[in-house]
């Protein structure tokens, strides 16, 4: 398994560890938001060619099977802390910041060959912890990293897309569009910066990701909003979002449904009904012309349906992994 290799890993266990006020500030939130969830996790870093210092968490049985799991274009590895008492008891979970995002370093994606880019720090990943392939779980731009290192690497045992996954439509919403442009980006997410950031984070989380965030903990709005003082994150965000298309066109990539319907990997789709960027309809009928996939839909779910108050969306995660 993974053990020796893993006793070897580079660790920032510690607030301490980090080098800037801000990265302890948000490592203190990751940790506090652990302690809210009670489950052990451990903060590691390692250096990839490809982009640099990437943070990611552990925990989980060291002996379990691993399970890697993907966040979205705009949240951090943190915000899967609800998901991991679930899956804890028998598998061992990889969760990585993505380039740019929480204490993984700052990248540019200007330029970037992004089908490539996406995934190459997680192949790098996955090669030094000695793994071949894990489970995956991916959300939103995830779901995409995910469907990518199924379809171009094989790097995929079981793949499960938790929300609407990145890949299956070019056609996004005139404020997501608006989100591309270079200049209007800029001031698009300063405006999102404006006022008191914790009360920002309840109302961009109420609106985009959950129907109903009684369940989410204060502690998880403090983390998000200590991700906007993190240094150069922003920057990297804006140049991701203006490589993902421009007002009135989208990335190629965020359309490659012919090819998700050839993944022969057992895949389970969990979305939920009130989901903000595609109906279920979108996903049902991918799914359906795949040859290993299950469809789940979630009644008054978001984006994001782990958040949400209840058990049912950890308990399908837990039956796709399981099989």
């Amino acid at each position: 398994m993974t053990n020796n290799v893993e006793q070897r890993r580079p660790t920032a266990g510690s607030v301490d560890d980090w080098s800037t006020d801000p990265e302890r500030w948000y490592a203190a939130c990751q940790a506090q938001l652990a302690a809210y969830y009670d489950v052990e996790v451990e903060s590691r870093t390692v250096e990839t060619d490809s982009a640099g210092r990437v943070h990611y968490l552990v925990a989980g049985d060291p002996d379990g099977k691993p399970v890697v799991l993907l966040h979205g274009v705009t949240t951090t590895a943190a915000t899967w802390l609800p998901m991991v008492p679930a899956l804890t008891d028998e598998y061992r979970l990889y969760i990585p910041d993505r380039p740019g995002r929480g204490l993984s370093a700052p990248v540019s994606y200007r330029g970037r060959y992004l089908r490539s880019f996406l995934v190459a720090y997680l192949r790098e990943l996955l090669d030094d912890l000695d793994v071949d392939r894990p489970h995956v779980v991916g959300n939103s731009l995830g779901g995409l990293q995910a469907l990518l290192l199924a379809i171009d690497h094989d790097r995929v045992d079981r793949l499960c897309l938790v929300g609407a996954p990145a890949g299956i439509s070019k056609e996004f919403s005139l404020a997501w569009r608006l989100l591309t442009v270079r200049g209007i980006n800029r001031l698009l997410l300063w405006l999102d910066k404006r006022g008191d950031p914790v009360e920002n984070a309840k109302e961009a989380t109420r609106q985009r990701l959950v129907v109903d965030a009684s369940a989410i903990p204060e502690a998880f709005y403090e983390l998000m909003a200590a991700r906007q003082q993190l240094s150069g994150r922003e920057k990297s965000l804006r140049s991701l979002l203006t490589e993902e298309g421009s007002f009135g066109r989208m990335h190629p990539l965020f359309d490659i449904r012919e090819e998700i319907a050839d993944i022969d990997q057992p895949t389970g789709f969990i979305w939920g009904s009130a989901d903000a960027f595609w109906p279920p309809e979108v996903g049902r009928s991918i799914a359906d012309r795949m040859p290993n996939a299950e469809f789940y839909e979630l009644a008054n779910h978001g984006h994001m349906p782990w958040m949400e108050p209840g058990d049912e969306t950890a308990d399908r995660v837990r039956s796709v992994l399981d099989g």
